[in-house]
């Protein structure tokens, strides 16, 4: 296929991608802009369109793959480990090779940074996604979603490398008080930049509540209430309750001489992880001949039974 033949084709695999239920609206967006600086691109940067394909079908074998355990008891969640490890495998293969990817104009950069930012992510690299992301943004990326993909792993970093969650007393202790501070400032100023002009976009909601939730981090109660009010302003369908059980919470603080306690920690530093059954040598021998006769993403995909050229995600086996 040609340039444009592969860019429809990426198109109709972003459509595919978004039919999942296990595929998150921000991914959608996030590699649409991808996509949006790729069109203007010259063909000479078929090794950054190439690298996109392999992304898209890892992330459509991916999805697929949660989707048909989320959805068959069959399924055993130990299996998740052998093939965690490939998808890791992948995932810096593909990072090593955008590294060495040569992109010359701005929007070259962007489409590399992005796609770089999206793996290391996954691998849970936040310094260097957040790298990414800041050169993505320098060199023209000023979407409102880059803005706000930018402040979360910026929030993300500060609760996970300069503060510890205490289960006993249910509370974020910080433990390196300045990075703590300076890095949820930076993400406010993220989620600042991704407003639009108007201030009253879907995408400004989800800004303003994340800021709130920041503010809350920084003992700010007066402005989180501000930012908490505006997201479920523009938006009350998705941010009402939720709105109301924060103000619910700062409020019934404020008479307290103790600090504003800071929005749970996201879902992985809270749950409480049980011990994955062992893996017999039988199964790991039987995953390892099925893998070994995989040699790239797509080929993944298509095992799956969800090859690039199918119009619509197929069941497979």
């Amino acid at each position: 296929m040609d340039w444009t033949e592969r860019l429809t084709q990426i198109r109709k695999d972003l459509d595919r991608l978004a039919r999942f239920p296990t595929a998150h609206e921000i991914l959608i967006r996030y590699l649409q802009v991808v996509y949006e600086h790729l069109e203007n691109c010259s063909p000479y940067a078929e090794p950054l369109l190439t690298a996109f394909e392999a992304l898209l079908s890892y992330e459509l074998w991916h999805h697929k793959v949660m989707t048909k355990l989320a959805g068959s008891q069959e399924l055993q969640m130990r299996y998740l480990v052998p093939l965690g490890v490939e998808m890791r495998t992948s995932l810096l293969k593909l990072v090593n090779k955008l590294e060495r990817i040569q992109a010359y104009s701005p929007d070259e950069i962007v489409v590399r940074e992005l796609l770089k930012a999206h793996c290391y992510y996954q691998l849970g690299e936040l310094e260097a996604t957040i790298n990414c992301l800041e050169e993505a943004v320098r060199q023209g990326a000023t979407h409102p979603i880059i803005y706000f993909v930018l402040g979360y792993n910026r929030h993300r970093l500060a609760i996970t490398e300069y503060a510890r969650w205490e289960p006993v007393g249910q509370q974020l202790v910080v433990t390196d008080k300045e990075s703590f501070e300076k890095t949820l400032r930076q993400a406010l100023e993220d989620f600042r930049n991704g407003l639009s002009y108007s201030g009253q976009e879907p995408m400004d909601a989800r800004l303003h509540f994340w800021m709130g939730m920041v503010h809350e981090l920084l003992g700010e109660r007066n402005e989180a209430i501000a930012a908490y009010k505006k997201a479920s302003e523009i938006d009350p369908e998705t941010y009402g309750e939720e709105v109301r059980q924060r103000l619910q919470h700062i409020r019934s603080t404020e008479s307290s001489s103790q600090p504003t306690s800071p929005p749970p920690p996201p879902a992985e530093l809270q749950e409480e992880r049980t011990p994955i059954k062992p893996i017999s040598e039988t199964e790991l021998e039987s995953f390892r001949k099925a893998l070994s006769e995989i040699e790239t993403v797509s080929d993944l995909l298509r095992k799956m039974g969800g090859s690039p050229e199918s119009k619509e995600p197929s069941e497979g086996n």
